[in-house]
């Protein structure tokens, strides 16, 4: 069972990957923000958790794909524009 700290810190990961938040701004802005955040929750885990947290991460990375955010490293200073 994972904390509630930790399943509000998965949902503002949701919150946070949200387009409005990166128009404007580079995807390589975007995965520096993602992974640090990644980091910081996952040091926040106990050892029990980090099964389930890796599970719900994975989830996290699956919304992000679904999002457009997966770029090639050529492509990550280019800005991210609105979805048409």
């Amino acid at each position: 069972m994972i904390r509630d700290a930790l399943t509000i810190a998965i949902g503002e990961l949701y919150q946070g990957i949200r387009h409005e938040h990166w128009h404007g701004r580079t995807f390589r802005q975007f995965w520096e923000w993602f992974n640090t955040r990644c980091i910081e929750i996952v040091g926040a885990a106990d050892a029990g958790e980090l099964d389930e947290l890796e599970r719900q991460l994975l989830d996290v990375r699956a919304a992000i794909e679904d999002g457009g955010y997966m770029v090639s490293s050529d492509r990550l200073d280019e800005v991210i524009e609105p979805p048409m």
